[in-house]
């Protein structure tokens, strides 16, 4: 890391014009911090303010590393996060009137330590995040007018410490900001209870509708099931008129049988026998027809009727289903009506 940082360096300094932008005392300050395991460099061609970082230095970085920062009116950034700095390591950093970006996450600075930060004048940015800050540290940073951004994750500062500073300092953003925090929390639980009481008035209003249209699919059902019970019953009695058709051909045909074994039957007894098998046997073609001309529409009446029950059925489930996804929403109004009246 330390190559690739002292090439960069050397990159820019090679620069036109760069050379006359950093003073030597700074180009001393970038070798001494290098040579400490951190890294530093101007932050633009044209910007000789410079950006220092130890976060990810292979080096222990302790309070007596930052004594070679001490004064210095250059150093824009400074990043320190997770190294082994302590309160008494930001007592080198009073001086560095041009600080304004600084990254003390992850240390062990507390409300002590603030106290060095409240003469940097053009501050504006600060991390103390899981740091073991609190309430009081804050009070420090109530005179830097310039701080734009305060990251407070995981530290012991509430919201009886941020608005002191909030008012302190104009338009200033903290994070976590807990007041800002609160009255989302809290507009947003009002807003989910008046969208869960919507939704109840609009499932209520949807069920009478549901309804309706359910007994409507059920009395349907109930028609077209009656008329395949009609269509049923048409075909047993052409069934049963086919039966007696046939029973009275067999009895015909049989007593036709018996007169032509007997030689002595007179002829006008085996013409009207003869004349009896004919006509039962059209009386049975006729019924055999009936039945058959029956039988269609009983398949289609069987049919209607088992797809009017099963959109009977589904409609009665959707009912059930709305009636049991209003009492769900109607509880779960409730219940965040009494999470947003909490909030209040």
């Amino acid at each position: 890391m330390k190559i690739v940082c002292t090439m960069a360096c050397l990159i820019l300094c090679s620069l036109p014009g760069f050379a006359q932008e950093v003073s030597e005392a700074d180009k001393q300050l970038m070798d001494a911090v290098r040579s400490a395991g951190g890294q530093a460099m101007p932050l633009a061609k044209n910007d000789a303010r410079l950006s220092v970082a130890f976060h990810l230095s292979d080096k222990e970085i302790v309070d007596d590393t930052l004594a070679i920062l001490a004064n210095s009116q250059s150093i824009h950034t400074l990043n320190l996060r997770g190294t082994k700095i302590t309160d008494a390591g930001l007592a080198h950093l009073a001086g560095l009137k041009g600080l304004t970006r600084l990254h003390l996450e992850r240390t062990a600075v507390t409300d002590a330590g603030l106290a060095h930060l409240a003469a940097l004048e053009n501050l504006e940015y600060l991390n103390l995040y899981e740091t073991k800050v609190t309430d009081s540290g804050l009070n420090a940073l109530h005179g830097l007018k310039k701080l734009k951004k305060l990251f407070l994750w995981q530290t012991a500062v509430t919201e009886a410490g941020e608005e002191p500073l909030k008012a302190a300092i104009a338009g200033i953003e903290i994070v976590p900001d807990f007041r800002r925090d609160r009255e989302r929390a809290k507009m947003e639980a009002v807003r989910a209870a008046e969208d869960a009481a919507k939704e109840v008035e609009e499932i209520a209003a949807k069920i009478p509708e549901l309804t309706k249209a359910g007994e409507d699919a059920a009395t349907a059902s109930a028609a077209v099931a009656k008329e395949a019970e009609v269509a049923q019953l048409v075909l047993d009695s052409a069934n049963k008129v086919l039966e007696a058709e046939t029973a009275n051909l067999e009895t015909v045909t049989k007593s036709l049988e018996q007169l032509k074994a007997n030689a002595a039957t007179p002829k006008e007894a085996l013409d009207a026998a003869e004349a009896a098998v004919a006509s039962a046997k059209t009386e049975v073609e006729e019924a055999l027809k009936k039945v058959e001309a029956a039988k269609p529409t009983i398949e289609t009446s069987k049919k209607a009727a088992e797809e009017a029950k099963k959109k009977a059925d589904e409609a009665a489930k959707a009912v059930e289903d709305l009636r049991k996804k209003l009492e769900e929403t109607t509880k779960k109004a409730a219940d965040l009506k009494v999470k947003a009246d909490e909030q209040k």
